[in-house]
């Protein structure tokens, strides 16, 4: 029997499976479940009715923010695609912080190896949202798999499209759960950040430990972080606005968020106050006629 139109059935008799955010202990699954989902719904609720749209969730990791778009806002179709199958521990964590024992029929999730074209399977998206993934999307595949996801896209649909930490900022590499030095990884050689992680003997920041992290233990999780700082883009906030543009898209409405802190004099001559202060991007674009 199909699994998605059992879960359909069950729905249709029983109703979503009972959910209790009360029960919530996790920092990064309250992070994901709360405030991603809210700013999405913000960029995204206003211009896409979210009971009838169908989305596209490019780089979705474990689904939890799409799960809370769902259970808080309505969400009627989600589809999650990551290289990654983070999204198949979804049924044991909404059963642990939700005690929800059954995921809704409205989320679907799908692996894909690194630069899979979408579009010849996923077209007339009304939506398609992407939540600090684009980070981690190597440079030379960051334009064409832009222009994928614009033919994903009916005509007048909006892609929801956000990054944090961008490259220069602060904690732009990423590895701030084992480094709070701001900027550092722009300031000494990548040897010696891998040696300052490698040292690291403290708890990590609750809110900065995903469900991966049981996956790899403690040195594991280390050679783990450090190689995906190593195949950061890089790219300013600059840089992906040009590319959306390259790729179709027409910027309706965008925030950059900076930080307060003061850049060190030395980084300054070299890339500027603003590349280093821009710690965020939001991005909303839309698909025109």
């Amino acid at each position: 029997m199909n699994s998605s139109w059992w879960l359909k059935l069950q729905e249709r008799i029983w109703g979503l499976a009972p959910w209790d955010a009360e029960q919530i202990s996790d920092e990064w699954f309250r992070a994901h479940f709360n405030y991603a989902a809210d700013v999405v719904h913000q960029w995204v609720g206003d211009v896409l009715d979210m009971r009838s749209a169908r989305f596209l969730n490019f780089g979705c990791g474990d689904g939890i923010t799409d799960l809370s778009l769902v259970l808080r806002y309505g969400a009627t179709a989600i589809h999650g695609v990551d290289i990654r199958r983070e999204y198949a521990k979804l049924p044991r964590i909404a059963r642990e912080q939700l005690g929800m024992h059954r995921i809704p029929s409205a989320l679907t999730f799908e692996t894909i190896l690194p630069g899979t074209p979408l579009a010849s399977r996923h077209k007339g998206m009304d939506g398609i949202m992407s939540w600090s993934t684009f980070e981690h999307v190597q440079r030379e595949q960051v334009l064409p798999i832009l222009r994928d996801l614009h033919a994903c896209l009916r005509t007048g649909g909006v892609f929801f499209l956000q990054i944090e930490p961008l490259f220069h900022s602060p904690f732009g590499s990423h590895l701030r759960r084992y480094d709070d030095v701001p900027w550092h990884h722009l300031l000494v050689p990548e040897e010696e950040l891998w040696q300052i992680i490698d040292a690291h003997q403290g708890p990590i920041n609750a809110e900065e430990v995903d469900f991966g992290f049981a996956d790899f233990g403690v040195e594991g999780y280390k050679r783990f972080v450090f190689k995906e700082y190593q195949h950061l883009n890089r790219l300013t906030a600059d840089e992906l606005v040009s590319l959306v543009e390259q790729a179709g898209f027409t910027v309706e409405r965008q925030d950059r968020r900076n930080v307060e802190l003061q850049p060190p004099a030395q980084l300054l001559k070299q890339y500027g106050d603003t590349v280093l202060r821009n710690n965020e991007i939001f991005l909303l674009l839309r698909k025109g006629g």
